[in-house]
C-alpha cells in the first residue's frame, strides 16, 4: 500500500503528497480453447471473411477479427495462435469437445485433429505449465463439431451422446479450475438449426432445422446442468442468445432481411465455397460490384461474418466489463458518507475558535467528483441541525440531513436520494481541541443505468436498490498561539467511511441482464494537518486548513453475479480495485456575522482520485 511520504510542512497551504497509483489490470492473460468460433489463427486464417482490398475484392486482405480478438484488444491482452509458439490461442477449428480437452491435459495440440492423423505442435496446456495464472481469463467453447461430425458420418445423435459430450466439456473446464484457473468463461452453443448451412439443407430434407435446434438446445441444457455441479468459477456466454437476439434485430442492424425468392435472407452466406449454404445474390463473394460481407450474418455455412463476431466481442467485452461499472455503485456510497461528515464540518469550526453558544445551523452544499475510472459524481446536500453549549468548553449537536446524488460515466447513470442523521462533539481545554462527529444515511438508490453496445445498438440495463452508510470523524489539536485574533493549531485526525449496498436485479439489457449481489466499501484515512484561523474584526474571520492524508484502505473486490437469461449458478468476477494512497485535503473559507446570525462559505479541494472539489454555504445563529 502507497503511504505518504511526508504530510505538512511548514506553509500551512501547502502538503507533500503521492500520487495516485495507476490501477493495474484485473487480468493479465486471456486463455482460449474450443472451436473455429474461437480460433484466432491457428491454422494460419481465421474462420470469417477476408476484409478485401477495399475495391470489393473480397479474396484479398487479412482474415477479419473474430469475437476473442475484440475481447483481447479491450483488455489489452495478447490473443497470439498457440501454434506460434508463446500465443495462448489453443482453440483449432474442427475440434471436437474430446480435441478440447486433449488441449488442455491431455495428448496436445494437434493440428488438424489427433484422430485425423494430425501433427502434434505444442503439449497440452496443464502439461506444459502445470497450473493457471490465477489472474489469467479463460475463454472456453466447443460442442458444434461433434455435431457436424455426427452427421457427416451419418450417425444419429442420441441423448446419452450429448450428455457425454457435455460432461467432457465440463471435465476440461474442472481441470483448469482444479490447476488454478479462477475466472472461466463459457460459451454456449448458438442455435445450430438457424445456421446458414442447416437452414439450406432443411429444404431437402425438412425438419433438419428443426432437429439440429433440439440437439443443440438439449447439448447448452446438459452443460449447464454438469457446470452447476462443479465447484469452477464458471461465467456463462450466452452466445445463443446474442445471435438470435442479432438475428430478430437483423433490419435495424441492416443486415439483409426478409423473404428473398423463398428463402430468408438472414441465413444466406456470403461464401459458398462448400457448397453447404446459399450465397446471397446481391451482396455475395462472387458478385463482382456489390459483395459486401458486412450486409450479412453467415460468412459461409456456420462461421459469423466480420460484422457479427465484432458484435460478439461487444458482448463478451460486457461480460466482463459490468461487474466493474456496477461496481462504482458503492463509490457514490462513499461519496455520500462523505458529503453527509463535511456538512457538519462549519459549525464544528464556530464551536472550536468562537466562544460558548447554543446554535441552529443550516448548511447547503455543491460537490463535484472526477472518477478514477472515467466520469463525475455530483451531490446537493441540506443538513438542519442544532449545537449546544452543555457545559464551559463541550458543545453536543445533532443533525439532519438531505441529499441528492449522481454519477455518470460513458458506461453509467446513476442517481439516488439519502437521508441522514449525525451527532457531533467539541471540546476545549486550555489550548487543547478535541471534536468529533457520527452520522449514519439511508439510501435510495433509484436508479442505476448501465449502458453498453451491441454493435451499432445502444442498450441500457436498468435496476434499483438501497442501501447504508455511516461515518466517524475525530481530531485532536493544540493551538500554538495564545492570540486572541490569530490561531494555529496541528492536527491529527481519523476518518471511516462505509457504506453498503443491496443486491438488485436489472432488466432491459436483452442478452446482458443480471443479478447482483450485495457490495460494500470502506475508507479508514489518517490525518495530519495544521488549522488555521484569522478573526480580522469582530465580524468577520478567516480560516484555512489543510491535511496530509494517509488511505489504509485497499480495495480488490469481486461481485457475485447471476446471469438472470440462463439457468447458471451465481459467479464472482472482479468489480473494484484501489491500492490505498496519500493525497492532500485543503479548505478555506470566510464568515460574517450579520446581526445575531453568521453565514459561511467554505470551499475545499482534495486531489484523492482524480480530484474532488465542494462548495458549502452555511448559516447559524444563537437561540
Amino acid at each position: 500500500m502507497k503511504k505518504l511520504t511526508a504530510l505538512c510542512v511548514a506553509s500551512l497551504l501547502c502538503c507533500t503528497q503521492v500520487s495516485a497509483q495507476a490501477q493495474q489490470p484485473y487480468f493479465d492473460q486471456l486463455l482460449i480453447f474450443g472451436d473455429s468460433l474461437l480460433d484466432s489463427g491457428n491454422f494460419g486464417f481465421r474462420f470469417t471473411n477476408r476484409v478485401g482490398d477495399g475495391n470489393g475484392n473480397f479474396s484479398t486482405g487479412a482474415y477479419a477479427e473474430i469475437a476473442p480478438q475484440h475481447l483481447g484488444k479491450a483488455l489489452g491482452l495478447a490473443t497470439n495462435p498457440a501454434v506460434s509458439g508463446g500465443g495462448t490461442n489453443y482453440a483449432v477449428g474442427g475440434y471436437q469437445t474430446s480435441d478440447i480437452v486433449k488441449s488442455i491435459n491431455g495428448t496436445g495440440l494437434f493440428l488438424p485433429r489427433e484422430d485425423q492423423a494430425g501433427t502434434k505442435v505444442r503439449d497440452s496446456y496443464l502439461t506444459e505449465f502445470g497450473s493457471v495464472n490465477p489472474k489469467a481469463l479463460i475463454l472456453i467453447d466447443g460442442g458444434g463439431n461433434n455435431f457436424l461430425g455426427a452427421a457427416a458420418n451419418n450417425v444419429p445423435v442420441t441423448e446419452g451422446m450429448v450428455r457425454g459430450w457435455a460432461s467432457e466439456l465440463v471435465g476440461g473446464i474442472s481441470a483448469l479450475s482444479a490447476a488454478g484457473g479462477r475466472y472461466i468463461m463459457l460459451s454456449n452453443l448458438p442455435d445450430l438449426g438457424k445456421t446458414a448451412a442447416v437452414q439450406a439443407q432443411n429444404i431437402g430434407s425438412p425438419g433438419a432445422a428443426a432437429a439440429a435446434s433440439a440437439g443443440s438446445a438439449g447439448f447448452n441444457q446438459a452443460v449447464q446442468a454438469y457446470a452447476n455441479l462443479s465447484s469452477a468459477n464458471i461465467i456463462p456466454v450466452d452466445l445463443a442468445g446474442l445471435i438470435n437476439y442479432v438475428s430478430n434485430n437483423a433490419e435495424g442492424y441492416g443486415f439483409a432481411n426478409g423473404d428473398l425468392g423463398g428463402f430468408d435472407q438472414r441465413y444466406m452466406c456470403f461464401d459458398a465455397v462448400n457448397s453447404d449454404c446459399i450465397e446471397h445474390p446481391v451482396y455475395g463473394k462472387s458478385q463482382a460490384t456489390t459483395a459486401d460481407p458486412s450486409k450479412l450474418m453467415f460468412n459461409d455455412g456456420v462461421h459469423p461474418t466480420a460484422r457479427v463476431g465484432a458484435i460478439a466481442g461487444d458482448y463478451m467485452i460486457d461480460v466482463i466489463v459490468a461487474p466493474q461499472v456496477v461496481g462504482q455503485v458503492p463509490s457514490l456510497g462513499l461519496g455520500i458518507a462523505r458529503t453527509q461528515q463535511q456538512s457538519l464540518a462549519q459549525v464544528m469550526r464556530e464551536n472550536r475558535w468562537l466562544v460558548d453558544a447554543d446554535r441552529l445551523f443550516i448548511s447547503a452544499s455543491g460537490a463535484s467528483a472526477d472518477e478514477p475510472t472515467g466520469g463525475d459524481q455530483e451531490s446537493k446536500h441540506l443538513t438542519l441541525g442544532l449545537s449546544r453549549a452543555v457545559a464551559p468548553g463541550l458543545s453536543l449537536g445533532a443533525a439532519i440531513s438531505m441529499a441528492d446524488h449522481e454519477l455518470n460515466t460513458d458506461r453509467s447513470e446513476f442517481a439516488a436520494t439519502s437521508v441522514g442523521l449525525s451527532g457531533l462533539v467539541n471540546y476545549r481545554e486550555n489550548r487543547w481541541l478535541a471534536e468529533a462527529s457520527v452520522g449514519l444515511n439511508v439510501v435510495d438508490y433509484s436508479d442505476i443505468d448501465r449502458k453498453f453496445n451491441l454493435g451499432s445498438q445502444n442498450l441500457t440495463a436498468s435496476g434499483g436498490t438501497d442501501g447504508h452508510g455511516w461515518h466517524l470523524d475525530g481530531q485532536l489539536a493544540y493551538n500554538l498561539l495564545s492570540s486572541q485574533t490569530v490561531s494555529l493549531a496541528p492536527a491529527l485526525g481519523v476518518r471511516w467511511l462505509n457504506t453498503n449496498v443491496d443486491g438488485y436485479e436489472e432488466s432491459g439489457g436483452e442478452v446482458s441482464n443480471y443479478q447482483w449481489g450485495e457490495q460494500s466499501r470502506a475508507s479508514r484515512q489518517f490525518r495530519l494537518g495544521m488549522l488555521a484561523n484569522v478573526a480580522v474584526s469582530e465580524s468577520f474571520s478567516l480560516y484555512a486548513e489543510a491535511f496530509g492524508v494517509s488511505e489504509e484502505e485497499d480495495a480488490d473486490e469481486t461481485i457475485e453475479i447471476r446471469n438472470t437469461n440462463l439457468g447458471y449458478a451465481s459467479y464472482r468476477l472482479p468489480s473494484y480495485q484501489n491500492d490505498g494512497e496519500g493525497f492532500a485535503d485543503v479548505s478555506l473559507g470566510a464568515a460574517l456575522s450579520v446581526g445575531q446570525a453568521r453565514v459561511a462559505l467554505n470551499l475545499n479541494y482534495t486531489d484523492e482520485g482524480e480530484g474532488r472539489e465542494s462548495a458549502m454555504l452555511n448559516y447559524s445563529r444563537p437561540f
